[in-house]
């Protein structure tokens, strides 16, 4: 009796902390989610416009510096790329949205 009394005397206080306390527990459950993808490494074409065929491990780039042209090698999402492996190429829609580059010295 007492409680429900309360509840209606502070309708809005008690509105108020469930909706807080509800958004944050939706928040926290998928707040927390991991949204990180995958990297990775292309080394690029003789002229410097095409990704080529399978990632490249970063260690292994020949390019270590990434100066004003991404002729080198480019770095591309998960999202960005298709396949696995030596066989992973990148998205032809996403060639130039690459996320990281190396020049060719």
């Amino acid at each position: 009796m007492k409680i429900i009394q309360f509840i209606k005397k502070n309708f809005f206080a008690v509105a108020l902390t469930a909706t807080l306390t509800g958004f944050g527990m939706y928040a926290i459950a998928n707040g927390l989610k991991s949204d990180v993808q995958a990297e990775y490494w292309f080394l690029m074409d003789a002229t410097g416009t095409t990704p080529l065929t399978g990632e490249v491990n970063e260690v292994d780039l020949p390019c270590p510096d990434n100066n004003a042209e991404p002729n080198c090698a480019r770095k591309y999402l998960a999202s960005q790329t298709t396949g696995s492996g030596a066989s992973r190429t990148v998205i032809p829609s996403e060639i130039n949205k690459h996320k990281d580059f190396r020049t060719r010295e």
